[in-house]
């Protein structure tokens, strides 16, 4: 009885997952395109004759809002968990590596057009590596690792240069101040993501006290830059002035929200290879959806770098997941086995998503 439930309730958890997170953030990242590119002001005008948005940190600081409120709910009233168990010095390292990632690439969408930043958002690896390289952990990375960095970084490389050539002047032109701020985001993911196994390993919080404490700091930290810049002023105005930008603010983020909770539940209930597997085609299907429904123009040559760059995640994700299932088995102590494998349905009811 038990086997044959487990064999019935897999592939339904696997397509909730996979639905969830495909369909939050696909269209969470049209959405974004959109805003960064629409007339809000409800007249229609040409393109480049009226005031884009341009307040990267918008998009920050509403799905912070309501990412904590969603979190601080299932703690409060679900778990009774008053208080985080991480300290403050981690909670405030992963709400500004939060911050600097989410702000960052969406602000990179006011310099570089859609495909460009998501295709550089895609690669893992390019941030691992370039956290690894400023901070001298040397010997941590294998030679297939720098190798898929080569890979995709040639093929964001011949994306960008080969650009020009289909561009009939629709899309947003490729600066440096995109492609650098796109670096930045990499970074900080690359440090949240160090950051996180470090804190699991000091403190155990489950997924919840994770994203509470994140998006709390994180919409903390935003608020202060948003006043700090000057940028509050000029994003209330373009508010009052073009009212309908709300609601594309609003829906992002409900379906960041939502795209956060499906990744818990992945994580409860699947293997981290799966979670990468299904996140990395999902930003795949993105960009191919940006290239049809906003009509940008890709040449041959830039179907084969997006080919390139794929191909890079793919062999790294790959490389990853063998990794990671040796070190389940060689490396982790009896007890965590255990949690993993064990003692799964325990650790899933006490700290994943509810179905």
């Amino acid at each position: 009885m038990k086997a044959t439930s487990i064999l019935n309730l897999t592939p339904v958890k696997f397509i909730i997952a996979v639905g969830g997170i495909y369909t939050s953030y696909i269209y969470f990242g049209l959405i974004m395109e959109r805003l960064f590119k629409e007339d809000y002001s409800g007249l229609n005008r040409p393109k480049g004759q009226y005031e884009r948005f341009n307040f990267g940190f918008a998009t920050s600081l509403f799905q912070n809002i309501f990412s904590y409120l969603l979190a601080a709910g299932v703690n409060r009233f679900y778990y009774g968990q008053k208080q985080s168990r991480m300290d403050l010095k981690s909670e405030l390292t992963i709400g500004f590596c939060s911050f600097g990632s989410v702000f960052m690439a969406s602000q990179a969408l006011a310099y570089v057009s859609f495909p460009v930043q998501a295709i550089m958002k895609s690669s893992k690896i390019i941030s691992i590596l370039i956290v690894s390289f400023l901070f001298g952990f040397k010997g941590q990375h294998g030679r297939s690792q720098y190798l898929c960095g080569i890979i995709i970084t040639s093929g964001i490389v011949i994306f960008n240069l080969t650009e020009g050539k289909s561009k009939k002047g629709g899309d947003t032109d490729t600066s440096i101040i995109g492609i650098l701020a796109i670096l930045i985001s990499l970074f900080c993911d690359g440090f949240l993501g160090t950051t996180q196994g470090e804190i699991k390993k000091k403190f155990n919080p489950n997924q919840w006290d994770q994203m509470e404490s994140l998006n709390k700091w994180a919409g903390l930290i935003c608020l202060t830059v948003a006043n700090v810049s000057f940028q509050m002023g000029g994003f209330i105005k373009f508010v009052i002035e073009n009212p309908l930008v709300i609601k594309d603010l609003v829906l992002l983020a409900i379906l960041g929200t939502c795209g956060q909770v499906f990744i818990f539940y992945t994580i409860a209930n699947f293997s981290p290879l799966i979670l990468s597997i299904v996140t990395t085609t999902r930003k795949f299907f993105t960009v191919l959806a940006s290239i049809f429904i906003y009509h940008h123009e890709v040449n041959i040559y830039q179907w084969a770098a997006i080919g390139l760059v794929f191909a890079g995640v793919f062999v790294e994700m790959l490389g990853g997941g063998k990794k990671h299932d040796k070190a389940d088995h060689k490396a982790l102590p009896t007890e965590d086995v255990e949690s993993k494998v064990v003692g799964k349905e325990e650790d899933v009811t006490r700290r994943a998503v509810p179905a």
